[in-house]
C-alpha cells in the first residue's frame, strides 16, 4: 500500500513538472507577453516594443470599454502576462478585479500618467479618459508605454526608446496634418456631433466645438431633452452632418437626424481602432479616418 502511494505521489510530482514546462515552453520565443485594456493601447505597445512582444487587447476591436463584461479568460489571460497597460481616469472599471482575480502582482503601467485631465463641463466631476484624441497626449501614452517595458526589461532600454521617438514623429506628423485638415472646414460648421462624450480632447487640441448626446461614459442615459438640445443646434447652426461611432448604439443619433435636415456624415472610430485589415486597423490609422471623414462631411454646405 505504502508503494502505491509513493508511486501515485512520485507520478503527481511528474504531471507537475510537465505541466510547468510546458507553459514555461510557451514562452521559451524569448517574448514578453503585454496585455492592454483597450485596442488603442494595443496598437501602441506593439509599436513601442515590436517583435519583443506578444500583445494581446482585454477589449476586442469594435468592444465600448465603458460597459465591458469580462470573462473567465480575461482573468487567465491577465495571470499570464509579464506587463499589464491601463488607462485610466475611470476608462475600465472593471480591470482593477481582474488583476486581483489573477494574482494581483502585476506590473501595471498606467498611460495616462502625466495628462491633466478634462472634466465634464455638466459639473459631475468625471475625469474624460478618452486623452488619446490629442495626438500630443499619445506622445505621453507611448513614453509611458516605453518606460513600462524598459523597467522589465532593462537589457533592451535603446530598442524602447528608439522605437518610441520614431513613433512619435509620427504623431507630430499626425498632428500638424489634423490641425491643418480641419481648417478646410468653415469656421462656423466646425461643431462635432457624436453619440458620447469622447472627443472633447480632439476639439481642445484642434479647434472643433464638441456636442454629444450621451456623457463620457456611453453608461449614461441620454434624456428625451438631450435629444431636443442637439435637433435645436443643428437646426439653428443648419449643420449638415452628425457622426455616429463603431463601439456605440447609432440609434439615437439616426433619431436626430431624421428630425433634422442633417445627415450621418460617416463612422467615427471612439473606444476602438478598426478590424487589422482595415484603414482604421492601427491608431494613427483610425485617427486619419475621423478626421478625413469628419473634413469630408462639415466641409459640405447640404442644407
Amino acid at each position: 500500500m505504502k508503494r502505491i502511494i509513493i508511486k501515485v505521489f512520485i507520478a503527481l510530482i511528474l504531471i507537475f513538472i510537465s505541466g510547468c514546462g510546458n507553459e514555461g515552453k510557451q514562452k521559451d520565443n524569448g517574448k514578453i507577453t503585454a496585455v492592454s485594456t483597450i485596442t488603442i493601447i494595443n496598437d501602441m505597445v506593439k509599436n513601442v516594443a515590436k517583435d519583443k512582444v506578444d500583445a494581446i487587447s482585454i477589449c476586442g476591436v469594435g468592444y465600448d470599454p465603458h460597459t465591458y463584461k469580462s470573462v473567465p479568460g480575461d482573468s487567465r489571460t491577465i495571470a499570464r502576462a509579464d506587463i499589464v497597460f491601463v488607462n485610466g481616469f475611470g476608462l475600465e472599471g472593471w480591470i482593477n478585479k481582474l488583476i486581483e482575480s489573477a494574482g494581483g502582482e502585476k506590473e501595471v503601467i498606467t498611460v495616462t500618467e502625466g495628462i491633466k485631465p478634462l472634466h465634464d463641463t455638466k459639473g459631475h466631476g468625471d475625469p474624460d479618459p478618452h486623452c488619446w484624441f490629442n495626438a500630443e497626449n499619445a506622445k505621453i501614452y507611448v513614453d509611458n508605454i516605453a518606460s513600462g517595458f524598459i523597467r522589465i526589461d532593462p537589457a533592451n532600454k535603446d530598442f524602447y526608446l528608439r522605437n518610441a521617438e520614431d513613433y512619435k514623429i509620427r504623431l507630430d506628423s499626425l498632428h500638424a496634418w489634423t490641425a491643418q485638415q480641419l481648417r478646410k472646414i468653415p469656421e462656423g460648421k466646425r461643431v462635432l456631433i457624436t453619440s458620447h462624450d469622447a472627443f472633447r480632447y480632439f476639439g481642445e487640441a484642434y479647434g472643433v466645438r464638441v456636442e454629444a448626446l450621451q456623457g463620457i461614459s456611453t453608461e449614461a442615459r441620454a434624456q428625451t431633452a438631450d435629444v431636443a438640445r442637439l435637433v435645436n443646434l443643428i437646426n439653428s447652426l443648419e449643420l449638415s452632418a452628425v457622426f455616429i461611432e463603431t463601439s456605440v448604439n447609432p440609434k439615437l443619433l439616426e433619431q436626430i437626424a431624421s428630425e433634422t435636415k442633417a445627415r450621418i456624415g460617416g463612422t467615427l472610430y471612439s473606444d476602438s481602432i478598426g478590424e487589422a485589415d482595415s484603414p482604421g486597423g492601427s491608431y494613427l490609422g483610425a485617427f486619419g479616418q475621423n478626421v478625413n471623414t469628419i473634413v469630408n462631411a462639415l466641409s459640405r454646405n447640404q442644407l
